[in-house]
């Protein structure tokens, strides 16, 4: 297409109905369509141009009444159109720009001339002052400055969005004025009539008689401007409007073939550094030429409009109409010059800035959703729609009902209760930190959901919506929950869950109905040492699965530890009464489990416990009778019940006594250790065990066989590790001799799994002086069993400064052999039970030959423990034990008599393995 019409290929030019377009100017089109580049036509773009054109023509003032003709003008001639076109004369700068120029022969021309058309590609495009710059560029009504006559900003809803001082005086309406001001309100209000001859309707309600010329703005904005008509002739006011508006204007008479121009279009050729006057004529003879040529051919619709692209980046939008008289005849021609290089850089810079904006939405992690006013999905961006597990085009329309996962309430305006209308602007804003939201397979999703409200370009109000996943994060609180409360093997509640669970039931009302069940599976070592661990477990776990589903209403199942389960009844009328709960508890947890293709036979003994009268009973207190209860009933047959009876509970307050009483000696410090050195074949000293004692002020001094039990069942056993941790670290600081010999230190209270074990284990080395490396940990092989990875992490960060670690009593638990290898264990002790018969019973010396050449294959150090004989040393040095611990060598010694063992250096061994 050329730049004022179709080309050849057209029949019919758009702009001027059904004229045939002659040869000549088809001719003309094509040279121009090869040298010059043709913007899209837009009538909108012009619409200011036609109303500030006839204010001008018609407005009192106007320069023909008002202004010497000379300040705008000179008249050449007056010749009446020739009836043909005279045949162009190229000017190179206007080809570039206009194409080919042709007017009538006889055309008498005016203008000031000006500069040549501008060459330089790095002119800049004219920012109007004042504009502001936003994140994304330079938006909104306020970037806009309005010419000082009155004038307001509307938005593509015809409300007012912005007004000047000038508008306010004239309208009798100040802008800060809420009630009565102008913004927000619709125009359409406030002015009626045509624009040429309009009314305003004051604030007082008479009318201001008024000609409103309106042009177009960046982002659907649009600027209105009132001249006051019946006032004094003001042509500079005009003339101040179109340089505001970036417009100029000229006339051509058709009379007397006149050209006009404004000064306004001479101001604005000239910034623009367009040649107005050239030697081949007017720049604007192409459009006249075009013009008069569609009159003389018969057209009624004479109009033409083409976009002139200069360098720099400039762009001058020319559109020319034909003015008539009342009975239709041809009058003049009118063209109006708009400089749109502002609008087009804004109108960019908008389109790049929602470019921006789109590709980061479609960028971001967290999902995205806009929704109307009614709530239905607009637009999701890719994250929302993984989320949801579904495409885009699915998701649009869709209400925020639907997509709610549960029946929510709706309001009256059809939204569910998440979304809620608030207040437009990030600041108020909500946040939901999980809602359940449906995905396209019908399954929820926890997502943390944020609500604000914007604008639309229309000032409607939307919904935007983030969306985050959060079902990995609730997930994994609830596996945090659930670990203070839940045991990991068997899901049911662990033990601080049972007894808090029996502490609420003591403080309700059917306190008398509560009954506690406790029962331990029957000699279950051997199923471990037997079958292996996971067998275990496979056991526990189907008992658990026996209890949660067959008990009776009202009852509730937790594992304490090990292979010790509770039931807690809340009312024991619904089974029959306590003694029945009990039988009930023994059948269940009595049963032939197939582990790894083998029958296993199962039984557990049950003790139950009943409210006492006393009304500070606990839970603790009602599980330490239940135990005891147990205990009584282990002592008479496999699988019996036992009820905790007076006699039963009075041990049981005993054992209260008792362990009120080692509570306070580990306070006041009233325990002491005796130590067990541990020789190698030639009797030298390499360490020596730690071992508690309690001198007790009336008992005398109590076995650790007595109070450890008493310990374990009242939660003791971690006071008393470190009570024997920082003791021994202390006097073993002390110890002098010739080569530096560690302290092993047991433990079965405060183990590897415990988040604080290494720093209390570094903290009390620092404390008491003594080196890592003279400090040996000793757990039983039970409390090494599927260690979690921070247990693990714990006990190697300790073995990197030094401290070693060694597995008692290997052998009689329930780990496989082949776990000594996950373990940084550095030591084996072979555990008495094997060491007894070595010396005359096969299957024994097989068991600690085969424990003593796996450990040394895993590059461990053996130990043999409870040596009395001559002959169990031989036994064990023959099948390569690295060292030995029992009565054969000493017995447990005070602190002060293991310093003199240390200062002489070595003990006796039997004479046969002496060695000098």
């Amino acid at each position: 297409m050329s730049e004022f019409g179709r080309g050849p290929r057209d029949e019919r030019d758009e702009n001027r109905g059904d004229v045939p377009v002659t040869e000549a100017v088809a001719m003309a089109d094509l040279r121009r369509s090869r040298q010059a580049v043709r913007g899209p036509a837009d009538p909108d773009a012009v619409r200011f141009a036609e109303n500030l054109a006839r204010a001008i023509d018609r407005a009192p003032g106007h320069p023909d009444e008002d202004v010497d003709a000379e300040e705008h003008d000179v008249a050449i001639a007056a010749v009446a159109p020739a009836p043909a076109v005279a045949e162009p004369v190229t000017d190179p700068r206007r080809d570039r720009s206009f194409g080919p120029a042709s007017l009538p022969p006889g055309t008498v021309h005016a203008g000031r001339g000006g500069p040549s058309l501008a060459t330089d590609a790095s002119a800049r495009p004219v920012v109007a002052p004042g504009v502001r710059e936003t994140a994304f560029g330079r938006s909104g009504a306020d970037m806009l400055p309005l010419p000082a006559a009155a004038a307001v900003v509307v938005d593509r809803s015809d409300r007012i969005v912005r007004v000047n001082p000038a508008f306010a005086r004239l309208a009798g309406r100040m802008h800060g004025d809420t009630e009565h001001g102008p913004l927000g309100m619709p125009l359409r209000r406030l002015v009626v009539g045509t624009d040429d001859d309009a009314r305003l309707i004051r604030a007082d309600g008479t009318l201001a008689r008024v000609r409103v010329v309106r042009w177009d703005l960046a982002m659907d904005l649009q600027a209105v401007v009132f001249v006051e008509l019946g006032s004094v002739s003001d042509a500079r006011r005009i003339a101040e409007l179109e340089r505001m508006a970036r417009v100029g204007t000229w006339t051509y008479e058709l009379a007397s073939a006149t050209l006009r121009r404004s000064e306004s279009l001479e101001d604005l050729y000239r910034a623009a550094g367009v040649a107005a006057d050239g030697p081949d004529g007017p720049v604007e003879g192409e459009q006249v030429a075009l013009l008069c040529q569609g009159l003389r051919g018969g057209s009624r619709a004479g109009d033409h409009h083409v976009d002139l692209r200069l360098p720099g980046g400039r762009l001058l939008g020319c559109r020319a109409v034909v003015e008539r008289a009342e009975d239709g005849t041809p009058v003049r021609l009118v063209g109006t010059v708009r400089d749109l290089s502002a609008q087009r850089i804004a109108e960019n810079r908008h389109r790049a800035a929602g470019a921006r904006f789109a590709d980061l939405v479609a960028l971001l992690p967290t999902g995205v959703l806009l929704l109307d006013a009614a709530g239905r999905v607009l637009d999701a961006n890719p994250a929302v729609c993984a989320i949801l597990d579904t495409a885009p085009e699915d998701l649009r329309g869709v209400s925020a009902a639907a997509l709610s996962a549960e029946p929510e309430p709706l309001s009256a305006d059809g939204l569910p209760d998440w979304l809620r209308r608030v207040p437009e602007g990030a600041g108020n804003g909500y946040r939901i930190d999980a809602l359940p939201l449906l995905r396209a397979d019908g399954t929820r999703v926890w997502c943390g959901v944020g609500v604000t409200v914007t604008r639309a370009d229309d000032g409607a109000p939307l919904f935007l919506v983030t969306c985050e996943d959060v079902d990995d994060r609730r997930r994994a609180a609830e596996v945090l929950r659930s670990a203070g409360t839940v045991d990991p093997l068997t899901r049911l509640l662990n033990r601080a869950a049972a007894l808090d669970a029996v502490d609420r039931l003591l403080l309700g009302p059917a306190r008398d109905g509560v009954v506690l069940v406790c029962g331990d599976l029957d000699d279950f070592a051997r199923v471990n040492s037997s079958l292996g661990h996971d067998a275990g477990d496979d056991v526990l776990v189907t008992l658990a699965g026996r209890l949660q589903r067959e008990l009776p209403f009202g009852c509730t199942a937790a594992r304490l530890s090990g292979d010790e389960f509770v039931v807690i009844c809340s009312d024991h009328t619904e089974a029959g009464g306590p003694e029945r709960l009990g039988r009930i508890v023994a059948e269940l947890l009595r049963t032939s489990v197939t582990v790894a293709g083998r029958p296993v036979e199962v039984t557990a003994s049950v003790g139950l416990a009943t409210p006492t009268a006393d009304p500070g009973l606990r839970a603790a207190d009602m599980l330490r009778f239940a135990e005891v209860a147990m205990q009584e009933a282990k002592k008479r047959a496999r699988g019996g019940v036992s009820v905790a009876t007076d006699v039963v509970m009075r041990s049981a307050t005993s054992q209260l006594v008792v362990e009120a009483e080692l509570r306070a000696a580990i306070a006041d410090d009233r325990l002491v250790l005796e130590y067990q050195p541990v020789v190698a074949a030639d009797g030298t000293v390499r360490s020596s065990e730690a071992l508690i004692r309690w001198p007790h002020p009336e008992r005398g001094m109590v076995p650790p066989g007595e109070f450890l039990p008493v310990a374990q069942r009242g939660g003791l056993m971690r006071e008393l590790d470190m009570w024997v941790l920082r003791t021994a670290a202390r006097e073993a600081a002390s110890w002098s001799s010739p080569a530096e010999v560690a302290v092993a230190v047991n433990l079965a209270g405060l183990l590897p799994g415990d988040p604080e074990f290494a720093d209390v284990v570094n903290a009390t080395l620092a404390d008491t002086g003594l080196d890592h490396s003279r400090l040996i940990l000793e757990l039983v092989e039970t409390s090494l069993v599927a260690l979690p990875p921070h247990a693990l992490s714990a006990m190697a960060d300790l073995v990197a400064r030094g401290v070693r670690f060694a597995v008692d009593d290997f052998g009689t638990g329930y780990s496989s052999l082949a776990r000594l290898k996950e373990l940084p264990a550095q030591t084996v002790k072979v555990d008495r039970a094997f060491v007894t018969g070595i010396a005359d019973d096969p299957v024994d010396h097989a068991v600690a030959r085969a424990v003593v050449d796996m450990a040394r294959a895993m590059g461990r150090s053996t130990v043999a423990e409870g040596v009395e004989t001559p002959e169990q040393f031989e036994a064990l040095r023959a099948i390569g034990v690295d060292a030995f611990q029992g009565w054969l060598f000493a017995r447990p010694l005070g602190a002060e008599a293991m310093r003199d063992v240390l200062r002489a250096g070595r003990l006796r061994v039997p004479r046969s393995t002496d060695v000098a």
